[in-house]
């Protein structure tokens, strides 16, 4: 199954919206390619500009990876409450990019500095859990952030978490995607 594969699945998911009729066969790419079939976490991102129009996705795998592009993408173009939804000649023009997460390992910590060593800097997304708080990062977010600290912080300031909450002894994962981009249909 080619990476572009799913970049065209993701596509087509908004294209559906726009054309108000499904164009996807599921059936036939599910015989096809297997492996849509497993439970694989998504997360799509289309960019306007070189700029976030719009991003949705799992981090925990629940729905098989079909399902998951096809439910991720339409909610990044037409969901995120952060935008308007995507209209179609921002759709012409954006860039979608698809991750695919690993499942999060949990790490093992006493201390900040713990955690820290178990970090891959720049490859490594986080998520943090405390009670009802929870906030995760993506591997890319790296590219705000000047070092682990930096990145950490923003880690908890999502999650509501302030650097004291970590003597509770928050859940901390990571992960790793594996990330594509395809290009716009008109430029």
């Amino acid at each position: 199954m080619s990476e572009s594969l799913l970049l065209k699945i993701a596509r087509e998911s908004i294209a559906e919206v726009f054309e108000a009729k499904n164009t996807i066969n599921r059936q036939e790419l599910l015989e096809t390619y297997p492996v849509l079939n497993e439970h694989i976490s998504s997360f799509v991102s289309i960019y306007l500009d070189n700029e976030l129009r719009g991003s949705f996705g799992s981090i925990i795998p629940k729905r098989a990876l079909l399902d998951d592009i096809i439910y991720n993408a339409k909610a990044a173009a037409f969901e995120d409450k952060r935008f308007s939804p995507l209209k179609t000649s921002e759709y012409l023009h954006s860039v979608l990019e698809l991750s695919l997460l690993t499942p999060p390992s949990e790490l093992n910590y006493d201390t900040l500095d713990d955690v820290k060593k178990s970090v891959k800097c720049g490859e490594d997304g986080m998520i943090i859990t405390l009670d009802n708080k929870q906030a995760f990062l993506l591997p890319q977010s790296w590219s705000q952030a000047k070092d682990f600290d930096s990145f950490f912080d923003i880690l908890l300031k999502k999650a509501d978490l302030k650097s004291n909450d970590l003597d509770l002894h928050p859940k901390i994962f990571t992960f790793q995607v594996e990330q594509q981009r395809d290009n716009p249909i008109l430029n």
